[in-house]
């Protein structure tokens, strides 16, 4: 495989061992490692045992390594690194140390990404679906949503050169480009208090980011119809994720080729609104957008 992996560690050494043992099923040729600081002393031992799996690797590749010394957090670690990477490369295949991919996953990333590599339109290919469809629906091995998701994802630098880490066009007083993608207020208030706190900083994300990008430039992205990578980034290791959801866990499955490719490229509503649903909008935050709303905080 000659489409670039990019690995993004932190501290988790026995996940960074299974994903590499993954990838010496196939033996890519190029990789790429992206690892940021640890945020205190005692997270500098595991931040080392899990730089030191990435020496194993004992196959015949290319390693380029883009190693911080200090912490640099989530925004700036993805953006840095991610530029770092697309600098060098057209497209990537890009996996986080707490996301672990049915072998399968990087063969689909490689067909879509040379499939769809003029298609400007098409903006991620992603590697997660949480049981966004149903039987009756898998005809097709993957479908198009509006929302990027990134637990095991790929994506080209034609996407990531208008990625904005700081959504600097953001203006709270000019959303009607979001009246045009939602009819649901309750979603458009969702995410005008999003961006609107990405525009404050006062979230250290970078994904979000990702998902305004989309968005705005009226984007699409490739959901596979079955779930292909396992999240296990709920521990004690987490950073931004602290309690289980029904997302994380979920079997990585082994998807099957030829991949049977949709005739249509658009997006269809009932899945929309599964995905708003188990990635965003759950009963909690419904109730916390209803009172913010009547408090007039949005």
């Amino acid at each position: 495989m000659n489409t670039p992996i990019v690995l993004i560690i932190f501290k988790r050494s026995q996940s960074v061992k299974k994903i590499i043992d993954i990838l010496r099923i196939f033996k890519p040729t190029n990789i790429y490692v992206i690892a940021d600081g640890p945020r205190e002393i005692n997270e500098k031992s595991d931040c080392k045992k899990a730089r030191e799996e990435i020496d194993k690797i004992d196959w015949n590749c290319s390693i380029s390594k883009n190693y911080s010394l200090k912490n640099l957090g989530l925004k700036k670690r993805f953006k840095s690194g991610l530029d770092w990477v697309f600098e060098n490369e057209s497209k990537a295949v890009i996996l986080e140390d707490d996301c672990i991919p049915d072998p399968s996953f990087f063969k689909y990333c490689d067909e879509l990404l040379t499939k769809y590599k003029n298609n400007k339109k098409i903006l991620t290919i992603s590697g997660n679906n949480f049981n966004f469809t149903e039987e009756s629906e898998l005809k097709n091995s993957y479908f198009f949503s509006k929302y990027p998701l990134i637990w095991g994802w790929a994506t080209w630098k034609r996407t990531w050169d208008l990625y904005d880490e700081d959504i600097s066009d953001w203006n709270i007083n000019k959303t009607k480009w979001l009246d045009k993608i939602y009819k649901s207020k309750i979603i458009k208030k969702y995410w005008k208090l999003i961006f609107n706190k990405l525009s404050k900083e006062e979230i250290n994300t970078w994904d979000y980011q990702l998902t305004y990008l989309s968005l705005k430039e009226n984007g699409l992205n490739i959901i596979p119809s079955i779930n292909l990578v396992k999240n296990i980034g709920v521990d004690s290791k987490s950073t931004n994720i602290n309690k289980k959801s029904r997302n994380t866990n979920l079997r990585a499955n082994k998807i099957k080729f030829p991949l049977n490719h949709p005739k249509k490229i658009s997006t269809q509503e009932n899945i929309e609104s599964k995905i708003e649903e188990r990635c965003y909008l759950n009963s909690r935050i419904k109730v916390s957008l209803f009172i913010k709303s009547i408090l007039g905080i949005i």
